[in-house]
């Protein structure tokens, strides 16, 4: 009976995500074309001539204005959220983080992750009602988008009517920004504000998979697996009944320190046939990230070098993210039972993570692993 049910939830996930990519391409070809008719009407409009400085222009204008756009779109983000009631944990533009850790806010220069360009995270700093967050988190995400149009759109009238040609650039690129982001997008594990909202609204994967993240950071922000047994077990029935979907596999890996030390072996029981797949291009680094949370399950149910086929496993792990690399490789040596290699994989991991890391925050919990498998490495 279980695995019909698992079947036919990834059959209609299949389902949904084509009717997904269906509307996706539309939309994209409408907005192609409305930014296509604009740029001509434009031109005809101000008989615009062209020349190498006047080309040049326009390029600097454009990056400034992709620059300023992503920034008025998470600070959008961040006043929705703060007038929602929530509390600001980082914001991103670009590589340039403001991250508050260790309750003092903080600078940090680091690559951005997961193809954003820019990131608002915040969290419920008390516990609400599931219908409270879902309207507050719903008014969240559309404070992005809506704030780059709220710009965008007034500004391109009056562009296009008085014939400001810097201006108009700058309109176009937010009014990019505001409707891509409300389309419902989903890529390489990246959710556009749309596609977020449309799960709030009732859209598969469902909005039980949004709110229980939030839920998670409302509990435990440093990530570190003290939560309350009823969420514990909420994350545990939404890993199980989304089979297949990338944020899924997100929990997967986030839910890991709440087992490592209480009980790693029903752990492995619920990442039965979810950890080590072939890899979704789509998705490739949350799959790392959620297979080597697996195989620090396996280390701590002392089943690493026991498990069948365990280093072809660790192999599929990619080397796009670099902290996940090192723990491969760490892992890899455990099992070779090449000490040197492990403690080097081990330290240099843990130097990945740093002071805070665009994937796995300030990282505690696997800082914590990370010290724990070296002291046993040492001793062995």
């Amino acid at each position: 009976m279980v695995k019909e049910t698992s079947t036919l939830e990834t059959t209609d996930s299949s389902t949904q995500k084509n009717k997904t990519n269906w509307k996706s391409q539309a939309g994209q070809l409408l907005s192609g074309g409305l930014f296509g008719f604009l740029l001509v009407s434009y031109y005809f409009r101000h008989d615009v001539t062209f020349s190498a400085t006047s080309a040049l222009l326009i390029l600097v204008i454009a990056i400034i204005s992709f620059i300023a756009g992503v920034i008025i779109h998470e600070l959008g983000h961040a006043v929705a959220g703060k007038l929602s009631g929530m509390t600001i944990m980082n914001l991103s533009f670009g590589p340039f983080i403001y991250a508050k850790t260790g309750g003092q806010s903080r600078f940090f220069f680091k690559l951005p992750a997961m193809g954003y360009v820019g990131r608002a995270m915040l969290r419920f700093a008390q516990p609400i009602s599931e219908s409270q967050m879902r309207k507050s988190m719903i008014r969240l995400f559309y404070g992005g988008p809506l704030s780059n149009l709220v710009i965008g759109l007034p500004l391109l009238a009056t562009s296009f009517y008085y014939g400001w040609s810097g201006w108009f650039v700058f309109a176009l690129i937010n009014i990019f920004f505001g409707l891509t982001n409300l389309a419902n997008i989903e890529g390489a594990g990246v959710q556009s504000d749309g596609r977020v909202i449309a799960m709030l609204n009732g859209k598969l994967p469902g909005d039980d998979l949004i709110l229980v993240s939030y839920q998670i950071l409302q509990e435990d922000p440093q990530g570190e697996g003290n939560w309350s047994e009823e969420t514990a077990e909420k994350v545990k029935s939404v890993i199980e009944r989304y089979p297949g979907w990338p944020l899924a596999a997100t929990l997967l890996s986030t839910v890991g320190p709440y087992y490592y030390h209480s009980n790693p072996h029903a752990y492995l029981d619920l990442a039965e046939g979810r950890s080590f797949l072939p890899r979704d291009k789509r998705a490739g680094i949350l799959q790392d990230i959620a297979d080597i949370s697996v195989a620090t399950g396996y280390y701590y149910a002392d089943r690493l070098k026991t498990e069948p086929t365990m280093k072809e496993k660790l192999h599929q792990i990619g080397t796009q993210e670099t902290v996940t690399r090192h723990m491969r490789d760490m892992y890899v040596a455990i099992i070779e039972g090449n000490r040197n290699h492990a403690l080097t994989s081990n330290y240099a991991a843990e130097a990945a993570l740093g002071d805070w890391h665009p994937l796995y925050l300030e990282g505690s919990s696997l800082k914590r692993v990370l010290r724990e498998i070296r002291q046993d490495v040492k001793s062995s």
